[in-house]
């Protein structure tokens, strides 16, 4: 099952001040559960302050990636 996942992050730019951005991730899952440990897992070793802030289920059935 594939899920949406957004996270927002909190980061530093060189002029001191801070930079909001949100990301979207696709996420291959078997839960909710499950894509928060992913997200975890990809950004254990951040330097900046993030948020897992939305996770939704899609009507994804596969994602077809082309032959390299």
């Amino acid at each position: 099952m594939y899920y949406t996942a957004k996270v927002k992050c909190k980061i530093a730019k060189d002029n001191g001040k801070f930079q909001k951005v949100t990301e979207l991730y696709l996420v291959d899952a078997v839960s909710v559960t499950d894509v928060e440990v992913q997200i975890t897992q990809k950004y254990k070793d951040s330097t900046f302050d993030w948020e897992l802030s939305n996770v939704a289920e899609t009507k994804i059935l596969e994602v077809l990636a082309a032959n390299a």
